[in-house]
């Protein structure tokens, strides 16, 4: 039934019961009932507020082994962050853990022997299964992309190879069911190779990762890519009307001015103890959130880092009230890349055999003698009024060997991008001067 339709009826004519005479006060009353109505329902139409959109998070219990998975990714995403950022000293860091473990992942089901027990034991697979682990990963993609109709989360996976080579079947059927990878080969000995992997890298991230493969040779045989995006509005919006410049004090004692959002009636998760703040800000219907976490007094970022891990952050967040005060945070854009750090990085976790010519891909091809010759790692992510965008993209190369009145965020902190009710960390990172 459409309410604010106009009615239609048949005309009114002149007729031996209805004569004209009564035709004309007929119709004035007529008239004067419908405009009355008339009024009546644009009064009611004008102040009736749409539908709201049904919002409530798509949610299921997590399984056994999904729950594993997670834990063991997140452990992997404090170790990998804590890392990088030691062999980053001083700088911003901003890594997609999933992206990571995505793209290692569908590494991994071409390792055997050795390298696969250490690939494993990196990424934090623990005991389980194959089948459980690439499982997992395709039943947490799918929760992900439709629990929040206002965060929009996207992930995509690809294996290039180079035409003069052939994949076993098993290593590409079990990356595209569990993973929908896309499989395409390519001259590797032409330039049109990269340029082909780099448009598909900045297709899936919608443009904010432009590149992710600096060379494609002959010697290379397959890239497995995987890219992420995701773009979340607040729950409660930064007015654009109040952001403003404010002193940002640097570490080494030194400060910036900078722009920063104030909010005024937002409402987030608000946690503090003598060394550190922790304010969890969500998005949408609340199933993604940033979580900052800040030190305070005088203790730095680097003074958090060994504090950080899935156990202390969850603790933290349990312990945390809903607050509704004043926040101001800076606005912030960051683009980075990371190769030859992220490769000790992975050596440093255990996996170091994976990139030396012991290294065993027999999976892979039947040709043998296959090692990781690069990890390449970029991140966009930008914070603004409105929300957050941010995606990741990761190339694994593959070659033949031989309390206070209001919060501010004023100083350097750790953030992460996270899922609730899986407990997923899509993104982490450490802001130590906004650009």
């Amino acid at each position: 039934m459409q309410l604010c339709a106009r009615r239609k009826g048949p005309p009114l004519v002149s007729s031996p019961l209805n004569p004209p005479s009564m035709n004309k006060t007929l119709l004035k009353t007529t008239f004067l009932g419908l405009a009355g109505s008339l009024l009546m329902l644009t009064s009611a139409c004008e102040s009736q507020d749409p539908t709201p959109e049904d919002n409530t998070p798509n949610l299921r219990p997590l399984t056994a082994q999904e729950i594993k998975t997670v834990a063991g990714s997140n452990e992997f995403a404090y170790k990998s962050f804590a890392q990088i950022s030691q062999m980053e000293e001083g700088k911003n860091v901003f890594i997609s853990p999933l992206s990571l473990s995505m793209a290692l992942t569908m590494t991994y089901n071409g390792a055997a022997n050795g390298t696969k027990e250490a690939m494993k034991q990196t990424l934090g697979f623990g005991n389980a299964s194959d089948e459980e682990i690439n499982q997992s990963f395709k039943s947490l993609s799918e929760l992900l992309v439709g629990i929040d109709k206002k965060v929009e989360f996207t992930t995509a996976n690809s294996i290039w190879l180079n035409n003069q080579y052939e994949l076993l079947a098993p290593f590409v059927t079990t990356n595209q069911n569990y993973f929908q990878a896309t499989v395409k080969p390519l001259d590797f000995a032409s330039s049109a190779a990269k340029n082909e992997i780099n448009n598909w890298v900045n297709d899936k991230t919608k443009g904010k990762i432009k590149t992710i493969v600096d060379q494609v040779t002959p010697d290379h045989v397959l890239f497995l890519i995987n890219a992420i995006y995701f773009k979340g509005a607040w729950a409660n919006q930064f007015d654009k009307q109040l952001t403003a410049s404010r002193t940002f004090r640097l570490e080494n004692g030194g400060t910036i001015s900078h722009p920063f959002m104030t909010l005024l009636k937002g409402k987030y998760l608000l946690y503090q103890d003598a060394s550190k703040q922790v304010i969890d800000l969500p998005y949408g219907n609340g199933q993604y959130s940033m979580t900052m976490i800040v030190p305070s007094g005088q203790r730095t970022v680097k003074d958090l880092m060994p504090e950080l891990s899935h156990a202390n952050v969850t603790q933290w967040l349990d312990k945390a009230d809903s607050s509704s005060l004043q926040l101001q945070m800076p606005k912030f854009k960051l683009e980075l890349k990371y190769g030859d750090n992220l490769k000790e990085t992975l050596k440093n976790l255990g996996m170091a055999v994976a990139f030396t010519d012991q290294a065993d891909f027999s999976n892979i091809n039947k040709g043998g003698n296959l090692s990781i010759s690069e990890v390449n790692h970029k991140t966009f992510v930008e914070v603004n009024e409105e929300g957050t965008e941010a995606a990741a993209a990761t190339s694994v190369g593959i070659y033949v060997t031989s309390v206070p009145l209001s919060v501010t965020i004023d100083k350097p902190f750790v953030f992460l991008i996270r899922e609730k009710s899986t407990n997923a960390i899509l993104f982490i990172g450490r802001l130590m001067e906004p650009k």
